[in-house]
This record gives C-alpha cells, structure tokens and sequence, in this order.
C-alpha cells in the first residue's frame, strides 16, 4: 500500500508476515527501500549453504519468529549462536558469518552495502 503523506512524498507501507507468506521459504525478500538500498525478510529452515561477508557495512537482524542461529568466523573456532524471537543484533562489518535455523525461523535484515559470498569451509583462507 502507497500512502501519500504531503505532496510529493509518498510512504510505503507492507504487511512483512503477508509478503513471507507469498514467496516460497528461503526466499530473501526486498520488502521496502531504505536510505537506497531495503530491508529484507525471509523465512528459512536449514542452514545456508554459504558463508557472506560484508566489507563495507554491518549488517542488521531482527529475528520476527522461531529460533535463529549465526555462525561466526571470529577467531580460531567458530563461534554459534541462538538468538530467540524478538531479538536483534549486528553482525560487525568484515565479519564472515552463516545464517541458519534449525527448526525454522523469520527474519528481517538490512544489509546497506555490498554482500561477498563463499562455498569454501573457511572463507578466510584465501
């Protein structure tokens, strides 16, 4: 929905729960634009199969349902983590992480800049 607020300005307005539910899961949806780039939303079940990092910007999580879990690659093991519904957090700029959710979660993100992706086991040796 389209609202127009003054003239000129128009405001967008979408249900996030109605937008996951049209789109098949896994689906990384641009729900509505922000500062140029989106915020994202997406509902998983599994794993990733890729690590992302991004170089230039953090990127931001709200966990809307479920049990979301992040992999980090911040040291010399990789670190997990569980983060419960109504949660968020930053996964700090240069970071490599892998998204999952084990027993199903959705999520919205903004990620402002570029997304770099890996199939190796540890992206950081390059």
């Amino acid at each position: 929905m389209l609202l127009r607020v003054a003239i000129g300005i128009v405001m967008e307005i979408k249900n996030v729960a109605a937008e996951l539910a049209a789109h098949p899961e896994g689906s990384f949806l641009d729900v509505v634009p922000f500062n140029g780039g989106h915020i994202g939303a997406c509902s998983i079940t599994g794993v990733s199969p890729v690590w992302e990092m991004h170089p230039d910007t953090d990127e931001w999580f709200y966990i809307l349902e479920g049990e979301f879990e992040m992999t980090l690659l911040t040291g010399e093991t990789p670190q997990h983590v569980v983060v419960e519904a109504g949660s968020t957090f930053v996964v700090p700029k240069g970071v490599w992480h892998k998204p999952g959710a084990s027993k199903g979660s959705k999520f919205m993100y903004l990620t402002p800049g570029q997304t770099l992706h890996s199939e190796k086991d540890d992206p950081r040796d390059l």
